[in-house]
C-alpha cells in the first residue's frame, strides 16, 4: 500500500509491504526492511537494522502526530487531488482515483506529453481505466511499475508543466 504525506513543506510517498514477521517500508522509493511491535494501542516498537525506536501515533483526521525521542512531528495524510492542486506552480501529479491495479505505463520518463494524453492505464473492480494528463508538459518521475497495487490518490506519475 502507498500513502502520500506531507511534513511541513515537503511531500513524501511513503510505501508498506508485509513480509512473513517483518515489512519493508518505502520512502520516495529507498526500501528498508523493519520489525513492527505494538506496545500499546497508540504505541510501537520499531526495529530497523539494529536500532530499535519507540514511537507514539496520534491520528486526528488527516493529521497524523509522531512523537519520536521527545519531539513531536506533525505529517499530513495527502490526497493525490491535494498534490496535483498543490503543484500548479509547474508541477502536476497523475493519481489513482481508487484503490486500483497498474495495467500498463504508457510514458517513460522524458516524454512529452499533450493535454488529455493518456499516460498509465489501471484497473479496478475488474474495469480499466486510462488515466489522463491534465496538462501538456514533460513526464518528470514515474513512481509505479506495472503489476503495482495502488492506494486511492497514490500519485503515479509526476509531469513538469512547460510554464
Amino acid at each position: 500500500m502507498t500513502y502520500t504525506f506531507r511534513l511541513g513543506d515537503r511531500t513524501y510517498r511513503v510505501g508498506f509491504e508485509e513480509k512473513e514477521k517483518t515489512g519493508v517500508v518505502s520512502i520516495d522509493g529507498e526500501p528498508r526492511e523493519i520489525e513492527v511491535l505494538r506496545v500499546e494501542s497508540n504505541v510501537y516498537s520499531i526495529l530497523l537494522g539494529n536500532r530499535s525506536e519507540t514511537v507514539a501515533i496520534f491520528r486526528k483526521g488527516k493529521k497524523i502526530q509522531v512523537f519520536h525521542a521527545g519531539d513531536l512531528h506533525e505529517i499530513e495524510a495527502v490526497s493525490g487531488r491535494e498534490v496535483s492542486a498543490a503543484g500548479a506552480g509547474g508541477s502536476l501529479n497523475v493519481a489513482a482515483p481508487m484503490h486500483s491495479r497498474v495495467v500498463k505505463v504508457l510514458v517513460k520518463e522524458g516524454d512529452e506529453v499533450g493535454e488529455g494524453e493518456s499516460v498509465v492505464v489501471v484497473e479496478a473492480m475488474k474495469m480499466e481505466s486510462e488515466l489522463k494528463s491534465s496538462v501538456s508538459g514533460t513526464v518528470k518521475e514515474i513512481r509505479v511499475s506495472e503489476g503495482e497495487t495502488v492506494e486511492k490518490d497514490a500519485v503515479l506519475v509526476v509531469l513538469s508543466s512547460g510554464d
